[in-house]
């Protein structure tokens, strides 16, 4: 008995011992693991935040690209509409001001206060000696346009063209004149009753170094030009004072000038005579009305007048009527010789 509880309690110190040794290395085992997942899980949880922290960056950077190229598109976008824009109102502005040039008006050229009076008659003149070649001058006026050169040009006849100064409406006149190998310009000056004037017009009390800044201008645009005819002018030419300043910075220049007369009490002759200058001056308005028969009436009277006087000079403009009239004139133009400003 004594021996067999002897044996008991070394069994039993002996298995406490091994559950205790057993229990330790399970109890270490456990904590290795769990001190392991913990920090495993701390480490994937920090590889996990990275890459979120990385996947936000591409994210962010993806938005910020993708916003660029939205502004960038959108900017082009509003470029592409500005520009369709501008081109619109581009092509709307040249075809209001090809329809406000289509047919102007002959009349604007003496401005009269009266809209179905006559133009101003020609200057008094002696009759030519018989026997001799009448020739006549045919100047058209406002030139500005290309289809105004191929207008021209249709008539097949040697037209003397006379260019009006470069302006918003027509920038390009100068240069078209550049092409021709003689031309005229038609300059902008004063008239009684006249609102639609061109820019830099000559006004009656301008100073003599105004008028002279103005022709050295012209005459860069226009180097080759010799022959200045007014537009409109009607108050200007009859000015005394005025046409004292122009006429000798004009014969300074070497420019003649050709008074389209576009009023009766042109100061012009006389101007001239005391310079000692030749008078040219305009004899027929060819388009003062509308229509192809009143441009063909004025032409028969052009013609006489060059057969009567040896000389004439008409004025037309680039109008429909105004070169329909000159083509079907062909057989009583044949009459004169139609030459150049210079010729007569």
């Amino acid at each position: 008995m004594h021996k067999y509880q002897r044996s008991s309690k070394l069994f039993t110190r002996s298995a406490v011992t091994k559950i205790i040794w057993i229990l330790s290395v399970l109890i270490a085992t456990i904590g290795a693991f769990f001190i392991g997942y913990f920090l495993g899980f701390q480490q994937a949880e920090k590889e996990l935040r990275h890459e979120r922290e990385q996947t936000q960056k591409l994210i962010d950077q993806i938005q910020s690209i993708a916003k660029i190229d939205e502004m960038n598109v959108t900017a082009s976008s509003k470029a592409q509409t500005q520009d369709k824009e501008i081109d619109r109102l581009k092509t709307e502005l040249k075809s209001l001001l090809l329809k406000e040039r289509e047919a102007p008006s002959a009349r604007h050229e003496y401005a009269p206060k009266e809209p179905k009076a006559s133009p101003p008659p020609s200057e008094k003149r002696i009759p030519r000696v018989s026997g001799t070649e009448g020739k006549l001058v045919i100047i058209i006026d406002d030139v500005s346009y290309e289809r105004d050169i191929a207008a021209i040009r249709s008539v097949g006849l040697p037209l003397v063209m006379s260019f009006l100064p470069p302006s918003p409406r027509h920038p390009e006149s100068a240069q078209l004149a550049a092409k021709e190998g003689t031309y005229m310009v038609h300059l902008p000056m004063e008239a009684v009753s006249f609102t639609d004037e061109e820019p830099e017009t000559l006004h009656v009390g301008d100073s003599e170094e105004k008028i002279a800044n103005r022709i050295a201008e012209l005459k860069r645009l226009y180097p080759h030009v010799h022959y200045m005819n007014n537009h409109t002018g009607s108050k200007f030419t009859s000015d005394t004072a005025s046409m004292e300043k122009l006429l000798p910075i004009l014969k300074k220049e070497g420019i003649v000038f050709v008074d389209s007369r576009t009023i009766g009490t042109t100061k012009v002759p006389e101007i001239a005579k005391k310079l000692g200058l030749r008078y040219l001056g305009r004899d027929v308005f060819l388009d003062h009305e509308d229509g192809v028969e009143n441009v063909k009436r004025q032409i028969k009277e052009a013609v006489e007048q060059a057969k009567k006087y040896g000389t004439a000079i008409a004025i037309g403009h680039p109008r429909k009527d105004t070169i329909e009239a000159l083509k079907q004139s062909c057989g009583i133009l044949s009459q004169v010789k139609i030459v150049g400003i210079g010729d007569i």
